[in-house]
């Protein structure tokens, strides 16, 4: 049944398939009574009409089995996408008039047995019924009935397995195998026995699924119809050994065995995609589609697909296809275009279908979540607000829509400088008709809330007592640990610790960390014992953080890795590097896959020089080579500008796989940003140094190698002298030119990044959005480049000098020197190193390469140069407690 028929009466009374010849139009009717759509009945009103076979879905009249004719009026489905991304041009009016279709045609449907007014709530504003304009009422696509034949199917291809229809249109009938229960019993239990065998040896787990497949074992065979559920399994097996051809092999029979078991084209993608096979993977997805058109999880991954390798227009294609199924059944596939119209920056279009799913999907709250979202992140929180007031509305106990109001109106009081809160206090008490599991969360963000409040009032009042200003987030804690469930109450211990160390309280953190220790699971025991050892090197005891550190990792060692990074960073903050190495080898020999320990390494090993930076990023990648903060640090030694390697190129092909590997590691973003900087404002500053060089190059004559080393020391020197002198007669011209970061800050948005040493130094509040994080990092890091913006355009001088060199070898004598590399980049690395550096030539004493690890200059000085708040802020403020 599909909502928007109308419904009436079968001829015989009963049950079955009601075809009007006059309109050629087919209506379901139960037992002679209307119904409503199925989407508006309970399960057991929705199949107590069906007999026992209808209700195994194995064919007859309302199963599973029947198949649909094509559709013969050339119209549209109730509540259809009607071609909305089929055109990538399309205007908002289409979209109205669209969404208009669907409202018309469900008020047609319960026209007969039910109220109007009852539906209007779920239409369309731009419905016809609600007064829309008479253009979209005579749009060609108003006639949205489809015309569909019904024919019971009840075929058997396999034993002890039935074959029902897969939901598809066409002659072509599809077919499923469905396992009886005797069937999966076996398969579960030869589940069990493979996970048993699995943990022993791979190879005897594979062993024991080709014997469940070979009828030659007895005992062990199992039924057809399972078969290919064990070839997936194959399949993983195969792919984990690295034998990528078998695995091939698998997926393939796999899907041969049960084309419309969507799980087997997914699987077979994945596995085409992460082995390079773009082509290939595309190909597979299109046939699985061709099988499963209407399977949401396929058509979502191909969305992703597409749209990871460029191929807008291909996605939008897809979407295309969904124009004759029901809302109930794209609902979900929508909603994944919009936020993919969303990432593309075609805000208008991911809009207005964002507001047509709130409109058609009332009853799911994570969309009133992510529409939410949408408008705050593209600078529209009143709207933002105006939804989740709608979400609200019609689901009054949905919780995580109270945590989006509590963030806007918190927003929205601290820009009205009302400290006390007003707006986000009424939404904390209106919050109390959510649910008990959650209503502890309410308090504890309120409490949260407050003290980011106190603090901010305390910047403009001096004189007044933090302690006193805390009162009511003490207050609001005090609400959470009683409301909180056992096992979550030692993270608002450790909250209200940090609290107190933000008034000067220091005892009284300790004691509640105690507190947070002896309420704690186990899962969390090393999380209490990390923030203990925080506290203890906050007040200066490094001895006890030290032994704190200690116990954590002789106890949780082998299971959290986060202990080990705690104690890298402990010891490169008391300068101790060499101590630090060792406890991150030490931690990488247990946790070999874990990309921040890679990263903590390379950056250690960056006073041992670049070759030996380079060394460690290499067995990174070899490890983690999908880590987006390891190739981030590959892209900080290419941005170094005293790194002999120095290279804008590599360090942007760097950045491109860290924000996709790890869109939620922010300092990607930030380094791109930096990258960006450079690109718009030194480069070309230093093009027309680069011809001049290049020029006095062109006219010298033949040269020895040693001689043209000296040439290009003179011509950097030169080139950082005139950016001296442009700094200090016209500071302001160096950064004349406004970066565009449109492009930036929306793949920022989509990425939603929540970690990073970089991207904690740039957020001043942790409610702050991705785009406000970019605008503040983007004050910071001009400042720092403008500053040195001589050694940016020294190094790129040099680097264009030494490519001088290898492109004109009738120049400069080699020497016999020669490319023994087939690799031309890597010749070119080498050439780099055996040059002079920038540190020898230019000769700054204040000025080192330490400074430029990462993109802030300010994040590289050592410990003891900090404030007391910015330790507090560097210690406590980077993790959430609660996710």
């Amino acid at each position: 049944t599909r909502p928007g028929l109308n419904l009436a009466p079968s001829d015989d009374g009963q049950h079955g398939w009601y075809n009007n010849n006059n309109n050629n139009q087919n209506h379901y009717s139960p037992g002679g009574r209307s119904l409503a759509p199925p989407s508006q009945l309970s399960y057991q009103e929705r199949y107590e009409h069906l007999s026992p076979q209808h209700q195994q879905g194995g064919g007859g009249v309302g199963g599973r089995g029947e198949r649909r004719g094509n559709n013969t009026n050339n119209g549209q489905d109730v509540g259809s996408l009607g071609g909305l991304f089929e055109s990538a041009s399309l205007s908002p009016s289409r979209i109205s008039s669209i969404a208009a279709m669907g409202d018309r045609q469900l008020k047609k449907g319960l026209s007969n047995d039910g109220n109007v007014n009852d539906v209007k709530k779920y239409m369309h504003p731009n419905s016809p019924a609600l007064g829309a304009s008479q253009e979209v009422r005579n749009h060609p696509g108003a006639s949205m009935h489809r015309t569909n034949n019904a024919r019971p199917s009840s075929k058997s291809a396999f034993s002890g397995g039935s074959v029902v229809g897969g939901g598809g249109g066409g002659d072509d009938e599809k077919q499923f195998i469905m396992e009886s229960p005797t069937e999966r019993q076996a398969f579960k239990e030869f589940g069990r026995n493979f996970r048993q065998r699995e943990a022993e040896s791979l190879s005897a787990a594979r062993d024991y699924a080709l014997a469940s497949i070979t009828k030659d074992s007895p005992g062990m065979y199992l039924p057809p119809a399972t078969h290919w559920r064990v070839y997936l399994e194959l399949a993983d097996l195969a792919k984990r050994s690295n034998e990528i051809d078998a695995s091939r092999q698998y997926y393939r029979r796999a899907c041969q065995i049960q084309p419309n078991a969507s799980q087997c084209w997914l699987e077979y993608s994945k596995l085409e995609e992460e082995s390079g096979n773009l082509k290939r993977c595309a190909d597979i997805l299109e046939e699985g589609l061709q099988h499963c058109s209407t399977n949401e999880n396929l058509l979502v991954r191909a969305l992703k697909f597409y749209e990871r390798t460029g191929h807008l227009d291909h996605s939008r294609q897809l979407l295309a296809r969904l124009k004759d199924s029901s809302i109930e059944k794209s609902w979900k596939t929508i909603l994944e275009g919009a936020q993919m119209e969303a990432r593309a920056g075609r805000y208008s279009i991911a809009r207005e279908w964002l507001k047509y799913l709130t409109h058609h999907v009332p009853w799911y709250g994570p969309l009133y979540k992510i529409h939410s979202e949408f408008e705050r992140d593209y600078g529209d929180p009143a709207e933002a607000f105006s939804i989740v007031e709608k979400g609200l509305k019609e689901l009054p106990r949905y919780g995580p829509l109270y945590l989006v109001a509590f963030r806007l109106l918190e927003k929205e009081d601290l820009s009205r400088k009302a400290y006390d809160l007003p707006k986000t206090m009424d939404m904390v008490s209106r919050a109390d008709n959510i649910s008990r599991e959650l209503l502890w969360r309410v308090h504890f963000e309120a409490a949260q809330s407050q003290e980011r409040a106190a603090v901010l009032l305390m910047g403009e009042k001096p004189k007044l007592s933090l302690k006193k200003a805390l009162y009511a987030t003490r207050r609001s804690y005090s609400k959470a640990i009683m409301l909180s469930p056992p096992n979550l109450v030692w993270k608002i211990w450790l909250a209200s610790g940090r609290t107190e160390v933000s008034c000067g309280n220091t005892n009284g953190a300790r004691d509640l960390f105690l507190r947070a220790y002896d309420c704690v699971t186990e899962k969390g025991r090393s999380t209490v014992l990390l923030e203990c050892a925080r506290l203890e090197e906050f007040c200066g005891d490094l001895a006890l953080s030290r032994s704190i550190l200690c116990k954590a990792r002789n106890e949780h060692g082998k299971s959290d890795w986060k202990v080990w990074l705690s104690s890298v960073n402990l010891e490169c903050r008391c300068g101790l590097r060499e101590r630090a190495i060792v406890f991150a080898q030490d931690a990488l020999d247990i946790h070999r896959g874990t990309g921040r320990l890679w990263a903590a390494l390379i950056q250690l090993r960056h006073e041992d020089g670049e070759m030996s930076q380079m060394k460690v990023l290499k067995l990174a990648l070899k490890s983690v080579p999908k880590s987006g903060e390891v190739w981030c640090e590959g892209a900080r030694i290419s941005l170094n500008p005293f790194c002999p390697t120095f290279d804008l190129q590599a360090a942007s092909r760097h950045l491109v796989f860290a924000a996709r590997f790890t869109p939620q590691y922010g300092d990607s973003f930030l380094e791109q940003l930096r990258l960006d900087m450079i690109g718009k404002w030194l480069v070309p500053l230093a093009e027309p140094l680069i011809n001049k060089m290049y020029d006095g190059f062109l006219k010298s004559n033949k040269m020895g190698r040693e001689e043209a080393y000296q040439f290009i020391t003179r011509c950097t020197k030169k080139a950082a002298d005139a950016m001296k002198a442009q700094l200090k007669r016209k500071p302001n011209s160096i950064a004349k030119d406004v970066v565009d970061t449109s492009e930036l800050e929306l793949h920022c948005c989509s990425a939603n990044p929540n970690y990073g040493h970089l991207w904690f130094q740039c957020r001043v509040s942790p409610i702050d959005s991705a785009r406000e994080v970019i605008a503040e990092a983007k004050d910071v890091m001009a400042s720092d480049i403008i500053n040195y913006s001589y050694i940016y355009v020294a190094a790129m001088v040099r680097r264009a000098g030494i490519m001088m060199i290898i492109h004109h070898p009738e120049i400069v004598d080699s020497n016999g020197v020669e490319n023994p590399y087939n690799d031309f980049d890597r010749f070119v690395n080498q050439q780099l190193r055996l040059a002079p550096t920038l540190d020898a030539i230019l000769s700054e004493k204040e000025v080192s390469g330490s400074m430029f690890v990462t993109g802030l200059t300010d994040s590289n000085k050592r410990w003891n140069t900090y404030s007391l708040a910015e330790k507090r802020r560097i210690l406590f403020g980077s993790d959430s407690l609660v996710n």
